[in-house]
């Protein structure tokens, strides 16, 4: 991962925490393996409150998606919402996530213009 994306990233985390007022501390962790606990894209585990972000290959806009919909988990789970059942597809938890995740991305993106977040891969 180069500088300029590592600066990035630590600016929207720091921009993420600012805008959800995290009550506990959490860890994000970047990954260019997949490996068992990473299926997917991106993983919260709310018992360590630990995101992983795989990035490998993946534009900067997206990869910053993934950790605000995991950072949002971590928020809900402050919260007492995932003690719902949570659902991979769909669900109040996962529509929340990805709405308020796009919103995020969109704000950090319009309030950081000169960081050209949409035109950069990893």
């Amino acid at each position: 991962m180069d500088k300029d994306n590592k600066y990035i990233l630590v600016k929207f985390i720091k921009f993420i925490n600012d805008e959800l007022s995290f009550k506990q501390p959490f860890k994000v962790k970047f990954t260019k393996n997949r490996d068992d606990d990473l299926k997917t894209y991106a993983y919260y585990n709310p018992k360590e409150n630990t995101v992983k972000v795989y990035y490998k290959n993946r534009g900067l806009a997206d990869v910053l998606r993934s950790i605000a919909h995991e950072l949002i988990h971590h928020h809900q789970n402050e919260n007492g919402k995932l003690e719902q059942p949570v659902q991979d597809v769909g669900g109040e938890i996962e529509d929340e996530a990805n709405s308020v995740a796009g919103q995020l991305v969109k704000k950090f993106g319009y309030a950081n213009p000169k960081l050209a977040i949409y035109e950069k891969i990893f």
